[in-house]
This record gives C-alpha cells, structure tokens and sequence, in this order.
C-alpha cells in the first residue's frame, strides 16, 4: 500500500513539474513574440510607445531634434525639477554596446541632466551593463520594457497605431556651452 503511495506522488510530483515546466516556456515564447513585433514596428511608433509609456508615468516629454537627435538623444524626460534624457535603440539582431551607452554619458554632461534611460528591444553588451554600474542610469530591455508598455496600456500589435510625421515637433531647449565644454 505504502508503494503505491509513493508512486501516486510521484505521479503528481512529475505532473506538477511538467506544468510549471510547459507555464514557464509558454512565458519565454509570448516574451519572445512581442518583442518581434515591437521589432517589426516603425522605429517613429516604437518612439511613440516609449514616450507615452513615460507619460504615463508622470513624466513631461519632449522629442529631441536638432543635432543631438543624430547623436542618438530621442527623448527628454522632466520630472520634479529633473532631466533625464533618453535614448531609443529599436535593434532586432543587436546589443547596445558600451560605446552607446557612453555617448549617452556625453549628452548627459552636456545638457547637465540628471539622468539617462536607454530603452532597447534588444539587450546590452556584459562592457554596457559594467559601464552604468554607480551612474544614474536606467537600461530597459525585454520583459521589463514589455512591463513599462503594458502599464500605461499600451499594445504591442504594430498594426495597431501607423506610423505618422508629426507636423513639427517641440523645440529642445539647449544650454548654451561654456568655455569648459568646449
């Protein structure tokens, strides 16, 4: 009796695992195909689903133009008297490297922010990850990016919102350099 027992828990102990197995794998590959699709989208509407998410949060944006949106400054963030500068890195095949992640840096000194938030479909290199280590820097990638768009209730389907030109978009307010940033 006392066998049979033991093998009727055994029965449920590999039917427990497997479950739990088969909920876990289903999670990567919902993971996997969302951030294809945030992939598949146009680079504008993955910007746009950045900046409302962060609106959302209970930030004022800004789009960047002007030079510094070539240097890979996308967004500006204001909240509580703080500016955190972001940067949009809408890779499917590629890590951010830490090459990126200190010309961020850079803006970062420059326009004297307060912070940086990279947000990346994608994931980052182990040098990116060192670099930002003790610096006031938010890398957002997978999960957590897919966490971010899910709060503010926003789809990731990018068929959902098409891709339209802004008419003209805010100015970015640039400080002037001094003879020490020269």
């Amino acid at each position: 009796m006392t066998l049979l027992w033991m093998a009727l828990i055994a029965c449920w102990l590999a039917a427990f695992a497997t479950c739990v197995g088969y909920r876990k794998r289903r999670h990567r590959l919902i993971v996997r195909d969302q951030l294809a699709r945030l992939c598949d989208m146009h680079w504008r509407v993955f910007e746009d689903r950045v900046a409302q998410a962060f609106r959302f949060r209970g930030y004022a944006v800004e789009r960047a133009c002007g030079a510094d949106a070539d240097d890979g400054l996308d967004l500006v963030l204001r909240k509580h008297g703080m500016t955190t500068l972001v940067q949009c890195r809408h890779w499917q095949h590629r890590n951010v490297d830490v090459k990126d992640v200190r010309e961020m840096h850079h803006l970062m000194k420059y326009h004297h922010a307060s912070a940086v938030k990279i947000v990346a479909c994608g994931d980052y290199t182990e040098d990116a990850w060192k670099f930002v280590a003790g610096k006031p820097f938010e890398l957002i990638y997978g999960e957590t990016l897919l966490a971010m768009l899910s709060d503010a209730q926003l789809p990731v389907d990018a068929s959902v919102v098409p891709f339209r030109a802004p008419s003209s978009p805010p100015p970015m307010h640039h400080r002037p350099r001094t003879a020490a940033q020269t």
